[in-house]
């Protein structure tokens, strides 16, 4: 919840920052005033649609809204794929795994790009099929092959002292839906994770 309380604070202070400018430029300038204001709209609407339309669930949603605000603040180009579709998610998928697992996945990616020229996280999902699947792509400097091995260890990290706590509850939450996480990476062009989540709850076997 802390995770997700930061990320609405990102967003309300990238809003408050974008007022600010506007505010200064209509001191300023009118026209400029109108061509941001004009830019922000045009982004919300393209947001707007491809939540309403593609991206039906509302956890999702206010996920990648706080996200979105967080990458903006970042300076990070947070793209989300347009061929991207989501349904309601089942009700044994809550909002509480899902900040876990989506949140530390974007944010390692935000992390992973964070001093990169050309720093862009992707995001694609679909639930077509028997599985709702997230693709996460970083165009960051990919995760050394001395360390794959141990970087779902809790309280392994390459980030300093205490950390490392954020891939391995990704996982734990993943394998208490019965799902299960692959990713690939190369050195200094990037890293994809991808998250596969069954859509029913595996019948238990009576004993």
């Amino acid at each position: 919840m802390k995770q997700y309380s930061e990320d609405l604070r990102a967003q309300a202070h990238e809003f408050t920052n974008k007022l600010y400018v506007i505010l200064g430029l209509i001191q300023l300038g009118v026209d400029d005033a109108i061509a941001l204001i004009q830019e922000e709209a045009t982004l919300q609407t393209q947001h707007s649609t491809l939540f309403m339309s593609q991206i039906q669930d509302e956890k999702v949603q206010a996920i990648l809204l706080g996200k979105l605000a967080k990458a903006s603040e970042k300076k990070i180009n947070f793209i989300i794929d347009p061929e991207s579709t989501l349904h309601f998610l089942p009700k044994h998928i809550g909002i509480s795994p899902l900040i876990t697992i989506l949140g530390n996945i974007i944010d390692n990616a935000f992390d992973a790009v964070a001093n990169k020229e050309a720093a862009t996280v992707t995001l694609f999902v679909t639930d077509v099929g028997n599985d709702i699947i997230f693709e996460i792509e970083d165009t960051g400097k990919g995760i050394e092959k001395t360390i794959e091995s141990s970087i779902f260890m809790k309280a392994f990290s390459s980030k300093g002292v205490n950390r490392g706590y954020g891939l391995a509850n990704v996982k734990e939450e993943i394998d208490a839906l019965n799902g299960w996480l692959e990713y690939s990476s190369e050195e200094e062009k990037g890293t994809t994770f991808t998250i596969i989540l069954p859509k029913k709850v595996p019948i238990k076997k009576e004993e």
